[in-house]
């Protein structure tokens, strides 16, 4: 399967977790995977809060892919996003939080890939970056996220899962050695 299928795939799956049964299901929900309902540490991460929430993290999906696309193929997206996702899911037991939805800890996590990949290929942006992300990420955890952000997702901005999709994309940039091949080539060449 190619990169581009893989976030078509992704885009349809979010699309459809939006549908209101559909989404009560997949929502991760502290009370609801204590009690069994295991699948919502994943899936926790294709539902929103909104259409404003979806849209954003869709579009920046597919900037952050399109934007380091030389260094994605199929199996090392599928399994950053695996574990990605099973990695936020487990790391929001530790917060605050009862219930969450989003894919922006993924989200910072491709960022971290992407960029900590740029500075072992020597691009000269990799390293500024690197900083605002990590200067992002403590501004976060220092005020507990950004309140016009909040206002528009209509919920809490969840730092924790920020940072948490940050490290396992920092593990996968210093440990993934699979290069992206020709399957990363079908969403355009690199400039």
């Amino acid at each position: 399967m190619s990169v581009s299928r893989i976030l078509v795939l992704l885009v349809v799956i979010t699309l459809f977790a939006q549908v209101p049964v559909v989404h009560q299901a997949l929502v991760w929900d502290r009370l609801e995977i204590q009690a069994g309902q295991w699948w919502r540490i994943v899936t926790g991460n294709l539902t929103h809060t909104n259409a404003i929430h979806m849209m954003m993290n869709l579009a920046a999906l597919f900037v952050l892919v399109w934007l380091h696309r030389v260094y994605y193929s199929s199996r090392a997206l599928i399994m950053m996003f695996a574990s990605m996702m099973v990695v936020i899911g487990l790391v929001m037991f530790m917060s605050p939080f009862d219930w969450y939805a989003g894919l922006s800890g993924v989200l910072h996590g491709l960022f971290v890939f992407g960029v900590v990949r740029d500075i072992q290929n020597k691009v000269p942006l990799g390293w500024l970056m690197l900083g605002g992300v990590t200067l992002k990420l403590l501004y976060e955890a220092y005020t507990g996220g950004d309140s016009m952000t909040a206002e528009l997702i209509e919920a809490g901005v969840a730092y924790q899962a920020h940072w948490a999709g940050a490290a396992v994309g920092l593990v996968f940039a210093l440990v993934w050695k699979e290069s992206a091949g020709k399957d990363s080539q079908d969403i355009g060449p690199r400039t």
